[in-house]
């Protein structure tokens, strides 16, 4: 999977190491973030990403006013749409009819394993 790059927004740093841990050992390219607004900023600068690993709960903006950022900016700039995966703790089915409402393709629920990050790529 080389030369594939991905975007993460999550403001808890083990978890930051973790999965540049696991996109590491997929051989994929990973840049991270810590707040929803600095993913915004990210993906506005540099919109290839393979996918977007989303926390859903982050400081100075959260997961999904985020990815409905993101995708206004793909609208707004005729840009195909990018998989945006969120990332919680919080397997309950109304934490993902959240995300899908926000605009995400899917949530991957904590603890993650590097198959669960590859079917994406």
């Amino acid at each position: 999977m080389d030369g594939k790059k991905v975007l993460v927004a999550d403001d808890e740093p083990f978890a930051q190491n973790l999965l540049k841990m696991l996109y590491g050992a997929l051989k994929v390219e990973c840049v991270v973030v810590s707040n929803g607004k600095q993913a915004l900023e990210a993906y506005q600068k540099t919109p290839n990403f393979a996918h977007v690993l989303m926390d859903i709960h982050m400081p100075v903006m959260d997961g999904y006013d985020s990815t409905k950022q993101i995708r206004a900016h793909e609208k707004a700039k005729g840009l195909p749409k990018c998989k945006i995966l969120g990332l919680s703790g919080d397997g309950d089915p109304k934490t993902k009819t959240a995300c899908l409402n926000a605009g995400m393709n899917d949530l991957l629920v904590k603890p993650i394993k590097k198959e669960q990050l590859s079917q994406y790529l």
